[in-house]
């Protein structure tokens, strides 16, 4: 697990220049620019992290791809048949990369959906983008020669779900903060 921490922060070090070229966040409202520059930072460092593969010519990503789906090759669509075995034999570190990881990993994709953007603040939205996500990033692994796996979905989904869920306790318990409003 430290290792996809680490991971994580490098990418995210490499991306912050480029962000902070492109939104030049000292000309605006500062305690919703920091807000929304963690929540970028951090969806960069996802992606990156999702979306690492083998890449090749679009041709040949096309080819391999078909032929994953054709024979089933490092594709799961059977629910549960991944997250059960971390349940039966547990052991701590695989654990909390696998499970926990995959699910507090997309949190922060359902609470900024809700913190940023009042028009995503219903659970019909919150579903259908939580879902986009993470069927973009399985579906995408399909071309990259990564496990493509129903249970990544369903976590993934849980951890966007629980994002939002989260929002929704923190404006609750706070009542008004300037960044919603926004």
């Amino acid at each position: 697990m430290l290792y996809y921490i680490l991971k994580f922060i490098i990418s995210v070090i490499v991306i912050l220049p480029f962000y902070l070229i492109i939104r030049k966040p000292w000309k605006r409202q500062h305690k919703r620019e920091a807000a929304l520059a963690v929540f970028v930072l951090f969806m960069c460092g996802l992606l990156i992290l999702t979306l690492e593969g083998d890449y090749q010519r679009p041709s040949v990503m096309i080819a391999r791809a078909w032929n994953r789906i054709r024979t089933k090759g490092n594709i799961n669509l059977r629910p549960f048949s991944t997250i059960i075995p971390y349940f039966k034999y547990f052991e701590f570190d695989n654990f909390m990369t696998n499970i926990v990881g995959n699910i507090v990993m997309f949190m922060p994709w359902g609470f900024g959906l809700s913190l940023f953007w009042k028009k995503n603040r219903s659970v019909h939205k919150i579903i259908v983008y939580s879902l986009m996500l993470t069927l973009f990033i399985e579906t995408a692994q399909l071309f990259i020669g990564r496990k493509t796996d129903i249970d990544d979905i369903m976590l993934n989904f849980l951890g966007s779900c629980l994002g939002a869920l989260l929002f929704y306790v923190v404006k609750k318990r706070t009542r008004r903060l300037d960044i919603y409003e926004a």
